[in-house]
């Protein structure tokens, strides 16, 4: 009798251990969502930059020359 509660503590240990071996990645969703708006926002305010890049600038100002004649 002995040896019969062993082997089936035994063997529902081993399935324990099993089955979260089988699927140890297991899904942050929270942390996902939380990165991916991260990356969303730095990616328009990139974007937002780069179009106005040129606008933001200080126009340079050029010499008319037409004034010499």
């Amino acid at each position: 009798m002995g040896q019969l509660s062993l082997v089936t503590l035994l063997a529902v240990l081993f399935s324990i251990f099993m089955e979260t071996e089988a699927n140890p990645f297991v899904y942050n969703y929270e942390r996902l969502r939380i990165g991916g708006l991260v990356f969303a926002c730095m990616l328009i305010a990139g974007a937002v930059g780069l179009l106005f890049y040129n606008q933001c600038r200080r126009p340079s100002q050029k010499k008319d020359n037409e004034g010499d004649i």
